[in-house]
């Protein structure tokens, strides 16, 4: 069956959602703007019902079903986000659905799902494992399976979102987007380059699950056992040949970003836009800042839209998230100082902390570390700074009185 539809398809795609999605907002953010020296514009399918642009492929899938086909049900195999579309989708057209979705989704995902009434079952560590019981499943019951990505339908679905972007912006001279399974960026990419060949669309993907953009760079598919990421919205460990084949034609560029990244791009989306997104949804900017940071000048007076793809964010997992973002901006610090353990020295150290305006969070004062001594100590801080200048200003000062101290994470 061939996966790659044509602009005929997303049009008429287009039709059947203009009547039951409203288009998600498309707005410039002047914070991200000024630091990128370009027009940085948010495509924000976060505020999409389900907080998803996985609707918009499901509910049309569904809605081209025969009367037969909606009696049968349908099932679906997701980590959430796919998995709230289909129910979303299956409720709006009366269709009783199923979800399988790995042990360790997201309770919120997980939640949501449910109360969309849809029945869930938890089973296996992976996405993988999942879609072999979901097999086993469709023996017993024939029902009609919901590819998060590899169906034709789902593809033109999501092929909505670039027709909303071009009639909200016309002209533009970037998109980034996230892939997993590769279904948003197929469809992104096939009304793009028919209605806009001159953008030139970028796609990123997590480095610890990356076998989509390994496979692009290296024009074939590569297998990678790893999928090792905090945006469980993209996390597929398998590149999909037919998916492949679509992205190859409608990529410009494609990019690994490590999850530090992309969890700083979390935070500067809630800082500078109020804007909470995965981090399947926060890894465009991280893919906008490694390349800003390759090349300053390459945005420059251009026009960016970043397509926010989801806002589904686990909140047990958003103060680690934010933490790791802190540290990866050099406002939150880890630093080990070996001291002399003798009266006032401690004194002397937090001074200098004080007087370059730096905040203490937790001290460690540990005199049984390897290579201490018998009259030394080691003391472990985690400070709140201001930012990588001003912690450069400190280490500088620090390394006069303490020229061992370093920083640790």
């Amino acid at each position: 069956m061939d996966m790659k539809p044509t602009l005929k398809d997303c049009r008429a795609a287009y039709s059947v959602l203009q009547k039951v999605i409203d288009p998600t907002p498309l707005i410039k953010n002047e914070w991200l703007s000024a630091q990128y020296g370009c027009e940085v514009w948010l495509k924000l399918e976060n505020m999409l019902p389900i907080g998803s642009f996985k609707m918009r492929g499901a509910t049309y899938k569904i809605s081209k079903l025969t009367a037969a086909e909606k009696k049968r049900g349908v099932l679906a195999v997701s980590a959430g986000n796919h998995a709230q579309g289909v129910a979303w989708a299956a409720r709006k057209f009366g269709v009783e659905a199923t979800i399988i979705m790995p042990e360790g989704s997201p309770l919120t995902k997980i939640k949501n799902t449910e109360s969309l009434g849809a029945k869930v079952i938890l089973h296996g560590a992976s996405i993988e494992e999942c879609f072999a019981y979901a097999e086993t499943l469709m023996k017993k019951k024939p029902m009609v399976f919901v590819h998060p990505f590899k169906d034709i339908d789902v593809i033109a679905g999501q092929s909505t979102v670039a027709f909303e972007i071009l009639e909200q912006m016309p002209k533009m001279d970037f998109v980034f987007s996230s892939i997993g399974g590769g279904g948003l960026v197929s469809g992104l990419g096939t009304v793009l380059k028919a209605l806009h060949p001159k953008v030139k669309l970028i796609a990123g993907q997590a480095a610890g699950c990356s076998a989509m953009v390994d496979s692009l760079n290296k024009g074939k598919i590569v297998a990678n056992d790893k999928a090792e990421t905090f945006a469980d919205g993209i996390r597929v460990k398998v590149a999909n040949p037919d998916m492949f084949e679509i992205l190859q034609d409608v990529v410009d560029e494609s990019l690994t970003v490590d999850d530090h990244k992309i969890a700083l791009a979390v935070l500067q989306l809630m800082e500078k836009t109020r804007v909470i997104a995965e981090g399947a949804g926060a890894l465009p900017l991280a893919a906008l800042n490694e390349l800003h940071r390759q090349d300053p000048k390459r945005f420059k007076g251009k026009k960016v839209v970043l397509v926010i793809c989801g806002g589904n964010i686990d909140v047990n997992l958003l103060e680690r998230i934010i933490d790791r973002g802190l540290l990866e901006s050099h406002r939150k610090v880890r630093i080990s100082v070996p001291i002399a353990d003798r009266p006032g020295t401690l004194h002397l150290l937090t001074g200098i902390i004080k007087e370059n305006g730096a905040n203490i969070l937790q001290v460690i004062h540990d005199r049984d570390s390897v290579g201490t001594g018998i009259t030394g100590a080691n003391v472990l801080f985690t400070l709140e700074t201001k930012g990588p200048v001003e912690l450069k200003k400190l280490l500088a000062r620090l390394k006069v009185d303490f020229p061992q101290c370093h920083i640790i994470d």
